[in-house]
């Protein structure tokens, strides 16, 4: 579900309410105990300390002191109870949000980019809310409290020494606006370098076996020197116009000490309250001083929101809410689909899959045919037209609908690291031990989990590394095997097999394919001869449909293929004397 950013960064500081009453005890707390000691030396000055004053004084300091450390205690505590619960809450939120996001998100967004905002920038919120947030509350309180007292004293100190803060709000303003550009880069850097590691590290194995180490290890240093160049240079750009603005708030602080000297001439201020203004007058600066050195905390927090909302902030596709509809046809009516915009993919598909019946797409690369079976999948929706499946519209049902009466099996797949049976299981999680062999026995690929020391129980290694192509191939047709979706889309799933697992696979997919709507994407020709319908792409485009015989008479485009398919199959490398 989107979010809505305003009323999310609310939710999240509102959180830290009794935090920020806690902080707001720990300052009151910590200011009486000035005040109770300017109060004894007025007494002292007139000749009126005692002893009992001196004691009551001193009970009262010590009580405002060991209070003061408690409610600091207990507000770190809160304000770390409210961070780290809101850090859960906003990466739950995120999970649960890109699971809903089309995967036309994830091609124009970079993967270190996604992981950097869950990860780091996520983490920046926390450090904001459990540190900077409580001091920020803090500093913004005592200058308030400050200059209460001080106009309490005499209206005139106090006016006096507020009298330069809008110089400096007006300066930091100006600053943050000029300095902003290295800002933004010092962010851009920040995500660059992460995206770049992810990457180098990612494909290694590609770096060094084509010996491309040293320059894209070259590219990864220089993304840390860009990065540490930006880090030095946002440094930099907060810390100048930081000690002006100390400068510009000592200037009231100056103001204030004159003012305060005539009128202490003039008999219009005791000495006790113009010391007392003075001292307050200090720590009034010293506060002000310490919320601009959390001005910065503030610039990041934002940044990281900003962040995290270009992926909150995006519109996942609209779904239905209907039941399951009995499996028909699948039609294509006049359907229209780009990825970008201004760059059609597809160009008025007008189509229809016959129930229980087995179709082939062709065509060259670039062509739509993966796009075709995305749009089956509702990974993407259609610009124009519609798709319907037993003439129930895609977008009429819900997610969870759609994937129960669709599977696909890819040319790149993706085992988990867990067990074999495990990961079959992902097809039917209440499936039995017995139904997972069974569906390995259609598959194919029984006989060699059982070859395997572990059997069943043989982890399948990140992404599933330990297999061959061919026996993860089959290992996801078990698993397609035990869903037993009516609808099932083979892309290109024996592009990239050696000939004795494509027999094998071969095999797998006859036994998947019962009773079932099958379309099969390829480019091996020979595997879709006996398709009841095959469907011929170029440029996005329809260009014709039929049996083989039919395209082999009517389309050139068809036949053009099948000669170079022919060719293919039979070129071998000639012995050539010289």
């Amino acid at each position: 579900m989107k979010q809505n950013k305003k009323a999310y960064i609310k939710k999240i500081k509102n959180k830290n309410m009794s935090s920020n009453i806690l902080v707001t005890m720990n300052v009151i707390l910590g200011t009486v105990p000035s005040i109770i000691v300017i109060y004894m030396v007025g007494l002292m000055l007139d000749g009126g300390l005692s002893k009992s004053i001196i004691l009551m004084c001193g009970v009262g300091i010590g009580v405002c002191l060991a209070l003061k450390a408690l409610f600091y205690g207990l507000s770190l505590w809160k304000a770390h109870d409210a961070a780290y619960g809101s850090l859960t809450e906003i990466r739950v939120d995120m999970i649960k949000h890109l699971k809903t996001l089309p995967l036309g998100f994830f091609q124009k967004r970079k993967t270190g980019d996604l992981a950097n905002i869950i990860n780091h920038d996520v983490e920046e919120v926390e450090i904001y809310l459990a540190h900077a947030l409580p001091e920020i509350v803090s500093a913004s309180l005592v200058p308030a409290m400050i200059f209460i007292v001080v106009l309490l004293i005499d209206w005139r100190l106090g006016l006096a020494l507020i009298c330069t803060i809008p110089l400096m709000l007006l300066f930091s303003n100006k600053s943050t606006k000029i300095f902003s550009g290295s800002f933004a880069k010092y962010f851009k850097s920040t995500k660059k370098l992460s995206e770049d590691l992810l990457e180098y590290i990612s494909t290694i194995s590609v770096i060094k076996a084509f010996s491309r180490e040293e320059q894209k290890t070259q590219n990864i240093l220089g993304s840390i020197h860009d990065y540490n160049r930006w880090v030095k240079n946002f440094t930099l750009n907060l810390t100048i116009p930081m000690r002006f603005t100390d400068m510009i708030l000592e200037g009231g602080f100056v103001v204030m000490a004159i003012i305060g000297s005539l009128l202490l001439s003039d008999g219009q201020i005791s000495t006790q309250g113009f010391v007392l203004a003075l001292i307050l007058g200090g720590i009034f600066t010293a506060s002000f001083a310490k919320l601009q050195i959390y001005h910065h905390s503030k610039i990041i927090f934002n940044n990281a929101i900003n962040s995290i909302f270009s992926v909150m902030g995006e519109d996942p596709p609209t779904w239905g809410s209907s039941s399951l509809p009995d499996s028909g046809d699948i039609v294509f009516d006049d359907v229209c689909f780009s990825y970008t915009d201004g760059e059609e993919t597809l160009s008025h598909i007008n189509l229809r899959l016959k129930k229980n019946s087995m179709t082939a797409i062709v065509g060259a690369s670039g062509s739509g045919k993966s796009t075709l079976a995305s749009l089956m999948m509702g990974f993407w929706l259609p610009d124009s037209g519609k798709i319907s499946i037993g003439g129930q519209n895609l977008t009429d049902m819900s997610e969870k609908t759609l994937s129960s009466l669709v599977s696909i099996v890819q040319q790149e797949v993706f085992l988990f690291n867990l067990s074999i049976e495990e990961n079959i299981r992902i097809g039917k999680p209440d499936a039995t031990k017995d139904e997972i062999i069974e569906a390995a026995q259609k598959a194919q690929i029984h006989d060699f989990v059982i070859s395997l020391p572990q059997g069943y129980d043989t982890l399948a290694g990140e992404a599933g590394v330990k297999f061959s192509g061919g026996e993860k191939q089959r290992i996801s047709i078990a698993r397609m095997i035990l869903k037993n979706a009516p609808v099932i889309i083979l892309d290109e799933a024996t592009a990239a097999i050696d000939p004795s697992n494509e027999q094998l696979i071969q095999k797998a997919i006859s036994n998947l394919g019962e009773n079932k709507t099958l379309i099969m994407i390829a480019h091996h020709l020979n595997t879709i001869t006996n398709a009841e319908q095959i469907v011929v792409m170029d440029e996005g485009r329809v260009i014709d449909t039929g049996r083989h015989e039919e395209l082999l008479a009517s389309c050139p485009l068809y036949s053009e293929m099948v000669e170079q398919q022919t060719k293919v199959d039979t070129w071998q490398i000639k012995e050539v004397s010289v």
